[in-house]
This record gives C-alpha cells, sequence and structure tokens, in this order.
C-alpha cells in the first residue's frame, strides 16, 4: 500500500506520509468513498494481519506517532461512510466458504461443532503440553501454534451475505490464499441458539477471562514477535464457552479494534488471532446446510481482483 513510501523510515519518509495522508483526505471530501472500496480496503487490511512476524516496515511505519496522528483526520473522513454491518449484531443468512478444491462440506458430519471441538481441545492441549519443551527465550525460532480460534474442520464459521457481493468471507479472512473458485455453502438454524455477541476489544478480554484457557508455552514465541511483550497468554477456552453458547459472533468493528494488538486481561494477556471480520463461530450443533452451494470466481475486473459469481 505504501510500498513506494516507507524507505527510509526517518523524518523524509513520514514527510512523504503525511502529505499523502493529507491529500487523500482531501481528495476524500470531494468525492465519497463507495462501499466496494472500503471492502476492498477492509481485505487488504485482514490479509496484513500476521501473528507469526514480527511489525513489518509499513507497520513499524504506521505505527509511529507523527504518521498515526496524520491517519486519523483520513480515518474521520471516512467513517461516516462505513456500513451498519461493520458494527451490527450477527445476521440471518450465515453462509461458510470453502476452497473450490476443498473437501465437499455436504453431509452431516461436517456440522456436528459439538465434537469438533472436543477435538480442538484434545489438540490445543497436546501442542501446549509438547511446547513445554521449548526453550523459554522469547526470541527463540518456534512457530506454528499462534491462533485463538476453534480451529477445527468440523466446526463451522460463517459471515453474512452482502448484496451482490457475497459472504464477507469470500473478501476478508485471516491467513488465507486466496484461491480463484471457492464454494459458498448457506445454513439453517435448528433449536435453539444462543449467540454471544463480541462488539469490541473489550468485549473480548472479558469472554477470555470468563472462559479462560492458559497457553503460554505454546503461543510464547510467536506472540512475542508480534507484540513484542512478554506475559502469561491465554485463548478462549472453547469448551466452556460451549456449555453457555451455541455460537460466538465478532463484529467487524471489534476486529478492526482488537486484530493483531495484545489486549490485556486479569492475569495476563491474549490475543484476536486467527479471527476475521463479522465471523461466526459455531461450537454448538445448531447449524447445519441450508440450501444449494453457489459457485465463486476471483476475477480482474480494472485494477482489482473481484469476487465474482461463476
Amino acid at each position: 500500500m505504501f510500498s513506494n513510501l516507507i524507505e527510509p523510515l526517518d523524518s523524509t519518509g513520514r514527510a512523504r506520509v503525511v502529505v499523502e495522508f493529507a491529500r487523500s483526505t482531501a481528495l476524500l471530501e470531494k468525492e465519497p468513498t463507495t462501499q466496494l472500496e472500503l471492502l476492498l480496503a477492509l481485505r487488504e487490511s485482514v490479509d496484513r494481519a500476521m501473528y507469526w512476524q514480527a511489525p513489518d516496515a509499513e507497520d513499524k511505519l504506521l505505527a509511529q506517532p507523527q504518521v498515526a496522528s496524520a491517519l486519523r483526520p483520513l480515518a474521520v473522513a471516512v467513517s461516516p461512510y462505513c456500513p451498519d454491518w461493520w458494527v451490527d449484531a450477527m445476521a440471518p443468512g450465515q453462509q461458510r466458504v470453502q476452497p473450490a478444491n476443498s473437501p465437499s462440506i455436504e453431509y452431516q458430519e461436517a456440522w456436528q461443532a459439538g465434537a469438533g471441538v472436543r477435538q480442538w481441545y484434545s489438540q490445543a492441549i497436546a501442542d501446549e503440553t509438547a511446547a513445554q519443551t521449548y526453550i523459554p527465550d522469547p526470541a527463540a525460532n518456534y512457530t506454528g501454534m499462534w491462533w485463538s480460534t476453534p480451529a477445527h474442520y468440523s466446526v463451522p464459521a460463517t459471515t453474512r451475505v452482502l448484496d451482490g457481493l457475497g459472504p464477507v468471507a469470500l473478501w476478508a479472512q485471516e491467513d488465507t490464499q486466496t484461491p480463484q473458485y471457492a464454494v459458498s455453502y448457506p445454513i439453517s438454524l435448528i433449536g435453539p441458539c444462543r449467540v454471544l455477541e463480541i462488539t469490541s476489544a473489550h468485549d473480548y478480554a472479558r469472554l477470555v477471562e470468563k472462559y479462560p484457557m492458559r497457553m503460554t508455552r505454546s503461543r510464547f514465541h510467536d506472540w512475542y514477535r508480534v507484540t513484542g511483550s512478554v506475559d502469561e497468554w491465554y485463548i478462549p477456552h472453547w469448551g466452556l464457552i460451549a456449555k453457555d453458547y451455541e455460537a460466538v459472533h465478532l463484529t467487524t468493528a471489534a476486529y478492526l479494534e482488537g486484530a493483531t494488538k495484545r489486549i490485556p486481561i486479569s492475569g495476563g494477556s491474549t490475543l484476536m488471532a486467527g479471527w476475521s471480520p463479522d465471523v461466526t463461530y459455531w461450537v454448538g450443533n445448531c447449524a447445519v446446510l441450508g440450501g444449494r452451494p453457489e459457485e465463486w470466481q476471483l476475477a480482474a475486473q480494472g485494477s482489482n481482483n473481484l469476487w465474482l459469481a461463476a
């Protein structure tokens, strides 16, 4: 995004970026941004969320106080055009997105979220146990276990559908190799469905404090590289969450506030790692296939790559 501006990170480089932000703000005040432009900007932001390496040159540049101050007027100019769904609760008509070459999920076993959470828990404990042998030097070269989501195939992750654009997950999904083709699967809800809404980084901190799972040794090295902090690290205990809720939904605004940042909690810290905008994780067995899947293709349209119905 700023590849032509980030070197060097001295006063000259900062000044160039500050001028560019001011120019962009003036242009935006004359010609309002579109919903598609905001969605593409969201996609780029999510693509750059990384939890296994130190901040790169662009991250360091944007974190500098002078640059951050110059960015605020641009954010203020954009904010009136941010869509309502960025702050809305989970929408009906949720869909799950899979690369077209992934195994089909058109069978009931793929939606047994309760069993998936149990398997996730067993693997998480195994990972934490194996990590006890790691050198406790935060700079040591260990990596691989950095997410705080219930990452298991049988635990569905879904998003809302945008008119004419398809599911949000097509456009903004962390840690994914963007395929050329994808399939979206509509879901229906059966039985009672209690959804916990996460609307801010504060909400996420309270979630982890209420349902804590200490994973310091397995997250220690990756999360130190991202945040520069040495701490006791916690993730949500999804097995405990599943006793009280069938699903957890993260708003897009909460994602933008909390992603890649150390979030302090009582007794330590957490990261919102591996999440995505508007994502809902289903930890109870109330989500089932609800319609015909739809195929999508990533195609060049002008200077952008856009998802179109195949």
